[in-house]
Formats: structure tokens, sequence, C-alpha cells
């Protein structure tokens, strides 16, 4: 089969194409004929070897496209249905998304939404169940409760705001770099009342200042860091006591020890509570029994999608999934500011 392979950890200049073993699956499995995949920022720290893993390996954490054939105990599936994949890494896999071809457990699949294109299913998996584990399972945001957002256009922003946005949040207070991200912001959670806090230029002080006026003069009872560093600071500052921060960016220079030991900080001088989300962490460690609590959310996730109140990411069409394609689009995420995602077209 065709695949875009790693050949080395390091730069975009290790990106190959390849014809590469085609799998069958096995008893638990569902193999799909890829129509599209997407790339997300997990897998440039994946390239520059943050992961681990095997080289010559095939990245990519999503896929959408046509089952082609089924192991002996999957009976939800057939060949010729129209599905969506989040692709954990098992070992020292990579996800296996660029690819043609891919064979994964039958928990990780589900039909892709009706009214959404290939594109538009593989751009949902792994940023919507990241968005639903900060959101829903970790910071159980209640109606009427006010939250701060950092990092709302990027692909788990998108679908964290929806989410808020369906539960009733309110004040939804939102970081954006540009006017053009405030407005998909905007336009993104309407009708839904969202205030924009541009940051060019602000210091953390100003920032963390302008954010508690914008909340009426209150801290937030929850806080959601969708981009790490400064932001994660920000975060803290702007939490309330007893209130929860949910984070979904790993970095040195931010251990948990720091956050909650410290008599100084945020954790320890609000009896605040931090979350992290780490989506292939029951994967790794757990195994097989936390396998269906991926199952439920992504048809929950699929379910909202078909009813209109979550939308897709906006797309950024990279062309046909090829080396130099990939490359392109993990140089524009290591980059930042991408709005949504970005998705590449899978040929026959």
């Amino acid at each position: 089969m065709r695949a875009v392979v790693l050949t080395e950890f390091g730069g975009v200049e290790n990106f190959e194409d390849a014809d590469w073993p085609e799998k069958e699956p096995d008893a638990d499995q569902v193999k799909i004929r890829a129509k599209a995949v997407s790339v997300n920022p997990t897998d440039f720290k994946a390239r520059r070897g943050g992961n681990q893993g095997a080289v010559p390996i095939i990245l990519g954490r999503d896929t959408a496209g046509v089952v082609e054939s089924v192991g002996a105990n999957v009976l939800e599936f057939s060949p010729g249905d129209e599905v969506m994949a989040y692709l954990p890494r098992f070992g020292d896999s990579g996800g296996d998304g660029y690819a043609q071809f891919v064979c994964i457990h039958q928990a990780f699949v589900v039909k892709k939404p009706i009214n959404a294109t290939f594109e538009q299913a593989s751009a949902l998996p792994l940023v919507s169940l990241t968005a639903h584990e900060a959101v829903i399972m970790k910071a159980r945001v209640a109606p009427g409760e006010a939250v701060f957002v950092a990092g709302g256009s990027g692909g788990v922003g998108t679908m964290g705001l929806q989410m808020l946005a369906r539960i009733g949040a309110s004040p939804i207070v939102v970081t954006a770099g540009s006017d053009e991200s405030a407005k998909y912001i905007e336009d993104l959670i309407a009708p839904a009342p969202v205030a924009v806090l541009k940051y060019p230029g602000l210091s953390l002080d100003a920032l963390s200042r302008r954010a508690v006026e914008m909340n009426g003069g209150r801290l937030y009872p929850a806080t959601f860091d969708f981009v790490g560093r400064e932001m994660k600071k920000l975060c803290c500052e702007v939490v309330d006591y007893w209130g929860r921060i949910s984070s979904i960016a790993p970095e040195p220079g931010a251990p948990i020890d720091e956050f909650f030991s410290s008599q100084e900080g945020p954790l320890f001088t609000k009896s605040a509570s931090f979350h992290g989300t780490f989506l292939r962490a029951p994967v790794r460690g757990g195994g097989p029994a936390y396998y269906g609590v991926y199952k439920k959310a992504l048809e929950e996730i699929r379910d909202w999608v078909e009813t209109g109140e979550l939308k897709p990411p906006e797309l950024t069409d990279m062309g046909v999934m090829n080396a130099e394609n990939i490359a392109q689009a993990h140089t524009l995420l290591e980059e930042g500011h991408v709005r949504g995602k970005l998705v590449l077209r899978v040929g026959e």
C-alpha cells in the first residue's frame, strides 16, 4: 500500500513516499481504506522524537474512509461502511494514519456523521476526544458557569468551545491572537455569546487583569489551557478558589508538583485542582478494559455533529496525501496559529 513514512526522527525532510506492507485485520479489528487524513500537533512532536517509537514509522492519528474488511469478532461494521477512527499509538507505532489502509481495534471506530464529508470526518476524532475529556470528563462544567479558554481557534479549542456553548457555560471568555481568529471564534459558537481577549502586546499581568474584568471582576470556576506556556500560567492566575484548571499541553517547566506543593503555587494558594488530558494514556497503560470510553465518546460526538450541535473544525485542504504535502502541514503547525485542522485527501 502507499504510505508516507518517517525514516528518521527530526525534520520534515525525513518524510518519504513508500510502498508499505498491507496488513489484514485481526479478530477485533476493522480495516479502513482511507479517503482523508488529518494532521495534529502531536504528529510533529512525534516526528521530532518526543513520543519515542521505532523508525521507520508511519505517523497520523486520524482517518476517515470506507471499511475494507473486518475481523471475526466485529459485528457492528461491514465492508462499504463509511467510518471515522481515532488511531492511538500502540507500542512503537506512530498511529499508522498516513497510509492508504489502516487496521484498528473496533472500539476506536464509529460510522462517520451522515452530514459530514470524509475530510470533515477525518478532522474530528483526536481533537474532539481531547476536548471531550478536558471539558466533559474532567472539568465537568455546569450551565451558567463562567469559563476562561486559552486557545479557542485551534482544533481542540474549536471543539471545546462548542461543547462549552452546548452545556450553557456563561460567560465564555476566549483568547485570540488576531482579528481573523476572533471572528472565527465568534462565528463558531453563534448565537451563544462569547467575549474575545486579544493577547498580542499584552503582558501576563495585563492579560490576567483584563480577563477578570471581562467576568465582572470575578475569577473563573473553570479555565482551559489549550495552548501551554504563558497561557497555562494565565489559566492558573485567573482560576477561582476551589476552581478547576484543565490542560492538554504538557511541557517542561510546568510540573504538577510545582503547582501543587509550592506555597506560592496557584493550586496551593487557591485550593484549585489541575487536570491533565493525555488522550492515549488509558490505551498505553490501561489496555482494552478502557477502550469502551473512547467508543462512547466518539459516538456521542458523531451524534452531536449529525444533530447540528457541533460543527467540524474549519478545514485547510493540504492536497493529496504525499510526503511533500505532509511536510508542509507539519511546518504550518509548528509555526503556530493554524485555525481548525489541516487535512489531506487519500487517492485511489
